[in-house]
């Protein structure tokens, strides 16, 4: 009895991981590989923004009330990304729970 319960995943765990870091929820889920993708991608979004966001702080504080469209255009890209990442993750981390939950038993 003690293995079922083990085996169960949280649903509202996993989706509350994935929504702090996208990958979590699916490593809790016991899906290294895609955990491990799904972090990677959320690391490259961070450190892609990093620069074109800078730039941008660097405009602002020189007092420039113009800013570069096409500096804030990569970072609205990078943003809509990364929050699309974060909700796929977080929609496949309860999907996927729920999935292992339902599953039927394996003899051992």
């Amino acid at each position: 009895m003690s293995d079922e319960i083990q085996k169960r995943k949280s649903p509202i765990l996993a989706l509350i991981l994935s929504g702090l870091l996208p990958g979590l929820g699916q490593i809790y889920n016991g899906q290294f590989k895609k955990g491990a993708v799904l972090l990677a991608i959320n690391f490259v979004i961070a450190f892609l923004i990093r620069g074109p966001y800078k730039r941008l702080e660097e405009l602002r504080e020189a007092g420039l009330e113009m800013t570069d469209g096409a500096t804030l255009l990569i970072v609205l890209g990078y943003t809509i990304a990364g929050l699309v990442l974060i909700v796929f993750a977080m929609i496949d981390a309860k999907k996927s729970a729920d999935k292992i939950n339902s599953a039927p038993e394996r003899p051992d």
